[in-house]
């Protein structure tokens, strides 16, 4: 009998993984060839500048340049190439990755249809076919709070905190959920010894990676006429205090930070809500459930959330709605685990199998009337798609493979160039794509 209840377990979880595997590949499918979505204008800074050259994947003259993440992108630009859609891709491993770690906290496979459901009903599937770093962050997190919820949490501070400087120096907004782990680390942990863990893991790395970037995105900004590395350390050498200068006022006084808005919190419910309002939901959902299941697990996430709410008026900046893309998954995973051992929960929802078919059908419904050009289109980066620039370039380059300036502007210059690299199968050479960036017709 029991081997008859094994085997039946074992087929029900074998059709509903061989469904999953094809809703997965649909969704590849549809997110990257289904139709043709021309590189974007924050893409091709993201290839161009960051991730085809170490000289300036440390670079941070922009907030867009998420180095890890990037770096990635450098490797791939070594191994095959250029072509648009392989550095998209690298965004759909972490969302996989993001389905691992799930399967790591034991969630059921109700909590995992359940979390795809969510993810693709919102601006989160948006980022997941674009080669931006919101997906990275997001992977990031979703790994820090599977940590966090570990039974011998103290003994992973060091992981944890090594991640938070990932997350801090690939961006700075990160700041509204990296210091409220932070705080929680440190309520829960010896105290002692987490300031020592914090200094080495946290601190020293984060100020080492910053001071290199401080010194080339100086460099950056003075517009040096070459990348040789002798030229490099003479200009370095003779300016140093005004590259340095410039260098902090650039990433940590950037126009986009400075002249945000002071934080209100009707005007960000208003704007979190018009840009995604399930985000703004799973957001307070994230920090009533764990209050009113309040046990010694979901303990550190209370404080986690509220510190994060509190955040928003400490920093007194007006955020971005779009960076909430990156908490989504972290705000998920926080409100399944704190649901993990109710009864009523572990038997009528993660056991339901009635209820596996219907959030498959739900799932199912969602992928196949997906359709990326709609929610692109729809979307914030729906100016920022260069289709008409993309044209161009294609049709001065079908006619004649060089490397001219036809008296295009300097966001016609980088896509002309990004497709020079492809349709005439060159490599990058960061002094060729600056003289070109430069030139004048």
């Amino acid at each position: 009998m029991d081997k008859k209840i094994i085997n039946k377990k074992n087929l029900i979880d074998f059709i509903f993984n061989t469904i999953g595997l094809i809703l997965l590949i649909i969704f590849f499918y549809k997110l990257y060839f289904e139709s043709f979505i021309a590189i974007s204008g924050d893409e091709l800074n993201s290839i161009l500048v960051y991730s085809t050259n170490l000289k300036t994947i440390l670079l941070k003259n922009f907030p867009g340049n998420v180095t890890f993440f990037h770096f990635f992108g450098y490797i791939k630009s070594l191994l095959i190439g250029y072509e648009l859609n392989s550095y998209r891709i690298i965004t759909f491993v972490f969302f996989l990755i993001h389905l691992l770690i799930l399967k790591k906290l034991k969630c059921s496979r109700n909590e995992i249809i359940l979390f795809c459901i969510i993810l693709i009903s919102t601006n989160f599937s948006l980022y997941v076919g674009l080669y931006i770093g919101y997906i990275f962050s997001s992977c990031i997190f979703v790994l820090i709070a599977f940590l966090l919820n570990s039974k011998n949490r103290e003994t992973y501070n060091k992981i944890i905190l090594f991640f938070l400087f990932i997350q801090i120096y690939n961006h700075l907004v990160n700041l509204y959920l990296v210091i409220p782990i932070i705080l929680g680390l440190f309520i829960f942990s010896e105290k002692k010894k987490f300031l020592k863990e914090l200094l080495i893991y946290f601190i020293f790395p984060t100020i080492f990676f910053y001071i290199i970037s401080i010194i080339l995105t100086g460099i950056a900004i003075n517009s040096i006429p070459t990348s040789d590395v002798n030229y490099f350390l003479d200009y370095l050498s003779k300016n140093f205090f005004l590259i340095f200068n410039e260098g902090i006022i650039r990433i940590f006084f950037y126009e986009a930070y400075i002249n945000v808005k002071n934080f209100n919190l009707i005007n960000f419910i208003i704007e979190l809500y018009n840009f995604d309002r399930w985000i703004l939901i799973f957001f307070v959902l994230s920090i009533i459930i764990p209050l009113i299941k309040f046990n010694n697990i979901s303990s550190i996430f209370i404080i986690i959330q509220i510190s994060h709410l509190i955040m928003l008026f400490l920093i007194d900046k007006q955020p971005a709605p779009r960076i909430f893309t990156g908490f989504l998954a972290f705000y998920l995973i926080i409100i399944f685990i704190s649901f993990k051992n109710h009864y009523l929960f572990i038997n009528k929802f993660q056991k339901s199998i009635i209820l596996s078919i219907l959030l498959t059908f739900v799932l199912s419904f969602k992928v196949f009337n997906f359709n990326y050009s709609d929610v692109i289109m729809n979307s914030i980066y729906a100016k920022d798609i260069r289709f008409e620039e993309n044209k161009i370039s294609l049709k001065h380059l079908s006619k004649k493979c060089s490397l001219k300036n036809y008296d295009f502007n300097e966001l016609q210059k980088r896509n002309y160039y990004f497709n020079y690299l492809n349709k005439c199968e060159k490599k990058f050479k960061l002094d060729e794509f600056l003289n070109y960036y430069r030139s004048k017709n």
